[in-house]
C-alpha cells in the first residue's frame, strides 16, 4: 500500500514466497511490492497457487541441468511437492521420464506425466541397467556415487540436499569428467529472479501444462497437525495452510 506502490493495487490477488526470510505463521504478511510476488493465475485457487509458488523444480531441472526435448530424465521422490512438479515440468520440456516413488503412488505420477515408475520398495533404479541424462534426487536418500554408473556420458546429478560430499564434488566434477554434481540453493536468489519464475509457472497452470498436487488443506488453527503430516513422510504433493476461505 502507498502511493509508491505502482504494480499492484488494493484487492489484487497475488501468489509468491517469502524464502528465505523464516519467521511463525501469521494471518499476514508486510511485502514490498518488489518481493517475490506475481498476480495469481486466473483459474486457480489460492491453495492452488500457494502449492505452484515453489520455483525449485524449475531452476534445478531448467536452470541446473539444462533439460533439452529427447533426454532421459529420473526423478527421485517423484510424489512430493517438489517431485510432483519436476515430473510435470521435465515433460513439458520434453524429456522421458522415469519416476520413482511408492507403489500407490504410482498413478499420480503416470497422471503426471511419468513414462515409466520404479516402486524403491521392490527395485533400486541404480541397479536397473538404464541411464539417464539427468537424475534428480529429490528425496536426497541417494548419492553421486551411487547414481553416477547410470548417468549418461555428459549427464547431471542433481540434489536439494546439500552435503559435504556434494558440496566437494560439484565444482570436481565440473572440471573433471563427463557427469556433474550439482546442488543448488534456490530460495537465495534474487527477488526479480524468483518472480520471473513465478509468472513462468502461472503461465504453464493457464495452459494447463502444470497442475498443483495437494494432499491436504490445514486451517491455521490447526498448524500443529499439518507439521505432523509432513513429518510422517509418504505424502502426496502439498500440504497447505489456509488463512481464510477463499478458495
Amino acid at each position: 500500500m502507498g502511493p509508491a506502490v505502482t504494480r499492484f493495487a488494493v484487492g489484487d490477488p497475488v501468489f509468491g514466497t517469502t524464502g528465505p526470510r523464516f519467521g511463525a505463521h501469521a494471518e499476514y504478511a508486510c511485502l514490498s511490492e518488489h518481493a517475490a510476488v506475481a498476480p495469481k493465475p486466473a483459474g486457480l485457487t489460492y491453495p492452488e497457487a500457494a502449492a505452484l509458488a515453489d520455483a525449485t523444480a524449475l531452476c534445478f531441472l531448467r536452470d541446473r541441468a539444462n533439460l533439452r526435448a529427447g533426454q532421459a530424465v529420473l526423478v527421485n521422490g517423484a510424489s512430493g511437492a517438489v517431485g510432483a512438479a519436476a515430473v510435470q515440468l521435465a515433460r513439458h520440456f520434453g524429456a522421458t521420464v522415469t519416476a520413482v516413488c511408492s507403489g500407490p503412488h504410482a498413478r499420480l505420477v503416470r497422471k503426471l506425466g511419468a513414462c515409466d515408475v520404479v516402486d524403491y520398495s521392490r527395485a533400486d533404479f541404480t541397479g536397473a541397467g538404464r541411464r539417464y541424462d539427468v537424475i534428480f534426487d529429490v528425496a536426497g536418500t541417494s548419492s553421486f556415487g551411487r547414481c553416477r554408473r547410470v548417468l549418461a556420458p555428459g549427464g547431471a546429478y542433481l540434489t536439494t540436499a546439500p552435503s559435504l560430499a556434494i558440496l566437494v564434488q560439484m565444482p570436481w566434477t565440473s572440471r573433471f569428467g563427463s557427469r556433474r554434481a550439482v546442488v543448488a540453493f534456490t530460495g537465495l536468489r534474487a527477488a526479480g529472479d524468483k518472480r520471473k519464475d513465478l509468472l513462468f509457472l502461472g503461465e504453464l497452470a493457464e495452459a494447463s501444462a502444470l497442475t498443483a498436487v495437494i494432499e491436504a488443506c490445514y486451517p491455521l488453527e490447526r498448524i500443529a497437525d499439518a507439521y505432523r503430516r509432513v513429518d510422517a513422510g509418504h505424502k502426496k504433493g502439498n500440504v497447505i495452510i489456509t488463512m481464510a476461505d477463499r478458495s
